[in-house]
């Protein structure tokens, strides 16, 4: 695992495709490398893992993206990014950390540290 490696938006991109997320190739080109927080998990210099964190850097930081490509789940690479940026947000002093993450995914948040809430989400560009 790297901490803020430089990222190829085309590899981000095939990462994000591999778990049936959108490219967004415009909107990565503006924010890939300009986050708070952003870390990469290689091999063979392939990009299998990534996440990415927003923060104001005092109370808040978001988790925005934990993506590991299916070949690599549940082999550690995305606990390992997890525990990277919550270490580095804790080591900062930031008071609070957040993220949405699917209902099936508690038990792996929770055995990060997380406590379970509920919350909502508006997305502004789902498809009606």
């Amino acid at each position: 695992m790297v901490e803020k490696p430089e990222i190829d938006v085309y590899s981000l991109v095939l990462l994000r495709r591999s778990i049936g997320w959108e490219a967004q190739v415009e909107r990565l080109n503006q924010t890939v490398g300009r986050c708070y927080y952003w870390a990469g998990g290689f091999a063979a210099d392939k990009l299998i893992g990534y996440i990415e964190v927003v923060s104001d850097g005092i109370d808040d930081a978001y988790i925005r993206n934990l993506i590991v490509h299916p070949h690599y789940q549940r082999q550690g690479a995305g606990s390992e990014l997890l525990r990277l940026a919550t270490e580095r947000i804790k080591k900062d002093g930031i008071k609070m950390t957040n993220v949405l993450f699917k209902p099936e995914l508690s038990a792996f948040y929770r055995k990060a540290g997380f406590n379970i809430i509920s919350g909502g989400l508006i997305d502004n560009c789902a498809r009606l």
